[in-house]
């Protein structure tokens, strides 16, 4: 499956690349975490193509994004927005680490569910502003799944105590913070659960 990259533009002006797999179906959009880019997603991109439209960007300072200031949740979150706006009904928002962060922090708005793996729940003021997540995601009113890693989350303990009936959390023994890789079909299958083609 060959995907088609395209550029969008974000509240701000900035500009960034969307890449998309898949001609039909439910729209899943994809956050990536620090470090990395929308081709963190590819494989789930390949592997859903044939029942989903599978969309993933740049953040800011990373991968094709024009603009790597400012990256505070709020701008993140503005910027997902614009993402999902240029799709059109958005089915989930799958994220990745901080891109988890940003999931939670706006997905609630754009889609009717959410994944997020290993997701950067708290976060110091030395993080991009910092943020703490946890009473949003005691306020979640959508269903969620969260995979957490059993070998080095950044989930802190207490991170999920206090979360929402709507959230369902799976610990994926014997596997780093990358789990989305390493584990990569139970991964998919959790995604495809969440968003039935």
């Amino acid at each position: 499956m060959i995907a088609e990259a395209r550029r969008v533009v974000l509240e701000s002006g900035a500009t960034t690349t969307v890449e998309c797999w898949g001609d039909a179906g439910p729209a899943i959009l994809c956050v990536h975490g620090i470090g990395s880019s929308r081709r963190d997603f590819a494989k789930l991109g390949e592997a859903l193509a044939s029942t989903h439209r599978v969309f993933a960007y740049d953040q800011r300072g990373h991968g094709d994004a024009e603009t790597a200031t400012p990256m505070t949740l709020d701008v993140l979150t503005a910027d997902l927005r614009s993402v999902a706006d240029s799709i059109g009904t958005v089915a989930a928002v799958v994220g990745h680490s901080w891109g988890g962060a940003v999931a939670l922090a706006g997905g609630p708005k754009i889609a009717r569910a959410l994944v997020l793996v290993d997701p950067l729940i708290r976060a110091g003021s030395e993080t991009y502003g910092g943020w703490d997540l946890r009473e949003r995601l005691a306020a979640l009113k959508i269903p969620t799944t969260i995979l957490v890693a059993g070998v080095d989350s950044v989930v802190a303990a207490g991170d999920l105590s206090g979360a929402s009936p709507l959230v369902r959390v799976e610990t994926i023994p014997h596997h780093g913070h990358v789990l989305h890789r390493s584990a990569f079909e139970r991964f998919a299958e959790v995604v495809r659960e969440a968003v039935p083609a």
